[in-house]
């Protein structure tokens, strides 16, 4: 200190003040000495400026101390949390008022006369060194203040470099300094250049916390994403995992075609090399008698037939061949199958053996089908009272659409800090947040653009004087907006000063004080000041925290702010845990999207601008929406497949062209030319009257009595039933129903309902053909094969080359409706059944996912899946009985009461065989697709496909995208689009959540 004792002064004490302006120090362009302090300037220096200036001579007085304190106390609440950041800003303003040794790095550059005629100082210039300044603006940049804030907005006006953080402190202001401090680029010499704290230091007056000092912060070892874990081991442009999957089905798919190759080879070598033998009379005869079955036609088989029954291993071909041979089982072989032969078609019979499960099932399910056929009525009023009992649930059915309870599990570790933060702290706020975009036009105000429901890719700044007049007014209106209940937007916002504060309302216009202030020609000159120091009081907004340009403004091409592409609007409101709060609220968010709604109407036209927004209630209306839509796709769907199962159901039974409604239609209009001609008398005995040519087309009775019109409904209806028991019964049990629920179990149980009806009928079809009312006349007119038997069969593959293709000739015997019911049941029951347990087991286990979402979508769907197949496997077997018993009783399907005259049939030994659809997968598709060769291709395309499936599974991106849960047409689309496109920090795709610190008595909880 003994250098500062002969140090000069430019300025000291106090002389007046400018017109409106703050006391300013006295200047002395031929610099005084340096003054030595009294006692009480000397205690006011050591509590102002610390122990540095405990001795020694100052160039200040008390007065400017003073000043220098109450400043100083203005500026402790934003840096207090870092003791370096407060200490350094405070040495700066210290040196520069007090030190002895002013001259050696202030220039006094100008003056003025204040109100009571004394020169005072009017600008300075202060030269500090580069280390300086670095150390000082690096030691205050990253201290926070508020929520989102950096006290650097305040007290530098969001300075990026020391630089811009001198030009904020030195620029004189009303809110600021007094007078000009210029900050010179310095010279080597004569500068302040004085040792600065570190907020990394470990001494009390410097070490700051982790959130204000990151230097300081422990650094964890990065945790990479799944993705980034498989891309790091590469070998080229692929994975290692995919290499590895390439390479192995490569390696599948060479052996396969070098076997197919060598076998093939094989086959040929062997088969030139092999000479058939053929056997005598006698031993054919002998394995006949041990097992190959003579053929069924007897005398009439072909010689083909007769040749390979011959062949040395005919008894094992005999499956395969494409003739008439039958393939009866032996009277050992039905003793071996036991009491559920009888219940066996030729093809299952024919198998090597039979499944004591299968078996077992079959019995079974034969006496339930019984059952249900032989008491149809009062298996409805037990079943459907159940039923009812189970829909007595929906008095507490609950639909759940908050995404929290949704999402994650109330056993979460997360989801427990965050109920404990809302109950004690109270929720996070409400925005309501808007974009405001100018597309590119060349046309007027008059004449604008219209507006549009996406972004227009090609905008123009969107900055202009009448725009931001129009917004003016625009947040005037909102401002204004009252509920019926009187409630209005300064009852709900957020004041950060407490209930007499302003608003938080984050818009452009928060930079211009009093809009009616500025004009046409110097509002460029305001924003662009206030965008480059948000913290400047003059730019305050009046909630009176900084605006950084990043909030307010969107498509910003570096500092070019004139030329933003977009406004951003955010309103920020209170939230609640009250239920009456949170209503008052939402009626005013509903008010306000209203409003906007209409705005984004006469926007192009009042401004050439679109408006795309967003409120607190937004999202859940729109997703309400989206249900509300999907409810009449829901419907819609339905009606689409019962219209589809009343129009198929049933038609796979065979019957000729002239039961079709497409063949009496053809035929109708072959033979209506036929009325024009000169008439002439058919003598023909065997003339056919359909082919007798009328004024009006004779529609097929099969139209009338053979649809299943009523049955396709009362299936779909049992589909939306079981639906609905699965809600009431979980809704009973508190297990709350989510929209997924409602949008996709629906499509979900119609597509196995659906299913299992057809199969159902199919088979009852197949009975019919095998076992119905035209089997009778066949028992005594086509038989020719030995006594009637239920276990007389013939070769599964024989009617490969016959027409009938039913196996009808190998069992003509007739049977009750009940009966066919029961064994159309045995046939299909264990396959629903063992459908359904798979089915609801898969579901059931999605249960243990602590996700509620997931968990009560399992239940939901595992719940309705196995109460459609109880449905199916009881009333509508009751169904299909009574509908059988009308369609024998010739009685029209929608009106049963209804009934018309059976028609003679004059039959000539045939039985009606199968539908094309099944003649097609019989002859077709199973040998085509059983080919050992097709199934080897089978399983190479599958596994191709699964290979691919895992390769494109690492390329999944996680991340909620909100919009794949809204209707196409939603107003919220552009929205997030907006976010995506200027507010890149925070995409549409992400969920941004709130992070908070929560010390309880002996945990850091971390929420």
């Amino acid at each position: 200190m003994e250098e500062e004792s002969t140090g000069k002064c430019y300025f000291q004490g106090h002389c007046g003040k400018t017109l409106f302006g703050k006391d300013l120090p006295c200047a002395f362009p031929e610099k005084i000495a340096s003054l030595n302090p009294d006692e009480e300037l000397r205690g006011l220096l050591i509590d102002v400026c610390g122990a540095n200036y405990a001795e020694g001579s100052v160039c200040c007085t008390s007065d400017q101390v003073k000043a220098l304190r109450d400043n100083m106390q203005q500026i402790e609440p934003l840096i207090s949390s870092c003791p370096a950041c407060r200490n350094n800003f405070r040495s700066l303003f210290c040196d520069f008022t007090c030190s002895a040794r002013q001259d050696h790095f202030v220039t006094l550059t100008s003056t003025q006369t204040t109100t009571t005629g004394k020169l005072a100082v009017k600008s300075v210039d202060l030269r500090t060194s580069e280390t300086f300044g670095e150390e000082l603006y690096d030691s205050c940049k990253d201290v926070k203040y508020g929520p989102t804030g950096y006290a650097m907005e305040l007290i530098g006006g969001g300075a990026r470099n020391y630089h811009d953080f001198f030009k904020f402190l030195g620029d004189e202001k009303p809110l600021g300094s007094p007078f000009q401090i210029n900050f010179p680029p310095s010279n080597g010499t004569h500068v302040l250049d004085r040792p600065l704290r570190n907020c990394a230091d470990t001494d009390l007056g410097s070490k700051c916390t982790c959130v204000d000092c990151p230097s300081i912060c422990p650094i964890l070892p990065y945790q990479p994403t799944p993705v980034e874990r498989a891309r790091h081991c590469q070998i080229g442009a692929v994975s290692c995992l995919s290499f590895i999957l390439l390479i192995g089905y490569g390696l599948a798919v060479a052996s396969f075609f070098l076997g197919f190759t060598i076998h093939k080879i094989m086959r040929r070598k062997k088969d030139r090399s092999y000479e058939r033998v053929a056997l005598s009379e006698d031993t054919s005869s002998l394995l006949n008698n041990q097992g190959v079955s003579q053929p069924v036609n007897g005398p009439h088989s072909s010689s083909n037939s007769g040749q390979r029954n011959t062949l040395v291993g005919a008894s094992s071909l005999a499956l395969y061949f494409d003739g008439e041979e039958s393939a009866a089982p032996s009277d050992a072989a039905r003793n071996h199958l036991g009491r559920g032969a009888s219940l066996l078609d030729p093809m299952d019979t024919v198998q090597p053996r039979q499944y004591r499960l299968n078996t077992i099932l079959r019995r079974w399910f034969y006496r339930l089908g019984l059952v249900c056929a032989r008491y149809p009525w009062l298996v409805f009023v037990v079943v459907f009272s159940i039923f009812g009992g189970l829909n007595y649930g929906w008095s507490n059915f609950q639909v759940e659409t908050d995404p929290v309870r949704l999402w994650v599990s109330p056993t979460s570790e997360s989801r427990i800090q965050k109920d404990f933060f809302d109950e004690h702290f109270g929720p996070f706020y409400r925005p309501q947040q808007i974009f405001i975009t100018a597309p590119a036009s060349g046309l007027s105000l008059t004449n604008p653009i219209s507006n549009s429901s996406t972004i227009a890719g090609d905008l123009e700044p969107v900055l202009s004087w009448k725009r931001l007049q129009w917004w003016s007014r625009v947040e005037t209106d909102i401002a204004s907006l009252e509920t019926d209940e009187g409630t209005t937007l300064d009852d709900l916002c957020f004041k950060p000063a407490g209930p007499e504060g302003e608003c938080v309302i984050q818009s452009v216009l928060g930079w211009f004080s009093d809009p009616d202030t500025w004009d046409e020609d110097s509002w460029e000159d305001q924003l662009l000041s206030c965008a480059d120091s948000p913290g400047d009081p003059e730019c305050l907004p009046p909630f009176q925290q900084p605006l950084s340009p990043s909030m307010v403004l969107g498509g910003v091409d570096g500092d070019d702010y004139i030329n933003a592409k977009s406004l951003v609007v955010t309103y920020v409101l209170d939230n609640s845990l009250d239920a009456d709060s949170i209503r008052r609220v939402e009626s005013w968010e509903r008010l306000l999207r209203h409003y906007l709604s209409q705005l984004s109407l006469t926007a192009p036209n009042e401004a050439g601008a679109q408006v795309f927004f967003s409120t607190g209630v937004s999202l859940e209306e729109e997703l309400n929406k989206s249900t509300n839509t999907d409810v009449r796709i829901v419907v819609l769907s339905y009606l689409v497949m019962f219209l589809y199962v009343s129009l198929t159901l049933g038609s796979n039974s065979a019957s000729g062209d002239g039961d079709s409604l497409f063949g009496s239609l053809s035929t109708w209009i072959r033979n209506l030319p036929r009325l024009f001609r000169r008439k002439h008398v058919d003598t023909s005995a065997h003339s056919d009257p359909n082919d007798q040519p009328t004024w009006l087309p004779r529609l097929p009775r099969r139209l009338f009595i053979g649809s299943k019109f009523f049955l396709g409904l009362f299936g779909i209806s049992l589909v939306i039933l079981s639906v609905a028991a699965s809600v009431g019964l979980f809704s009973f049990l508190q297990v709350r129903v989510t929209l997924i629920i409602a949008e996709v179990i629906p499509f979900l149980v119609l597509a196995v309902g659906v299913d299992n009806v057809f199969i159902l009928v199919h088979e009852l079809d197949r009975q019919n053909t095998m076992h119905g009312p035209n089997v009778q006349n066949m028992a005594t007119a086509g038989h020719t094969g030995g006594p009637l038997s239920p276990t007389s069969y013939r070769s599964p593959f024989a009617s490969t080359h016959d027409e009938s293709d039913g196996d009808g000739d190998s069992m003509p015997l007739h049977l009750s409706a009940e009966e066919r019911v029961a064994r159309a049941v045995a046939k299909m029951g264990p396959s629903i059944l063992l459908s359904t347990v798979t089915e609801t087991t898969a579901f059931a286990l999605g249960a243990v996912v602590p996700m509620p979402a997931v968990r009560n979508f399992a239940l939901y769907a595992a719940g309705s899946v196995f109460l459609n197949a109880l449905l199916q496997l009881t009333v509508f077997v009751s169904a299909m009985t009574i509908d059988l018993r009308r369609v024998e009783d010739n009685r029209l399907d929608c009106f049963p009461c209804i009934r018309i005259p059976p028609r003679i049939v004059l039959t000539d030994g045939a039985i009606a065989g199968y539908g094309r659809i099944t003649r097609f997968f019989r002859r077709k598709y199973g040998p085509f697709i059983l080919r050992k060769d097709i199934k080897g291709f089978v399983i190479l395309i599958f596994g191709g496909i699964f290979v691919a499936s895992v390769i494109s599974v690492q390329h999944i991106q996680l991340g909620l995208d909100q919009r794949l849960a809204l209707p196409s047409d939603s107003y919220l689309n552009p929205y997030f689009d907006a976010m995506d496109r200027f507010l890149d920090p925070v995409p549409a795709s992400n969920v941004s959540v709130p992070v908070s610190l929560l010390v309880t008595t002996s945990l850091l909880q971390m929420s």
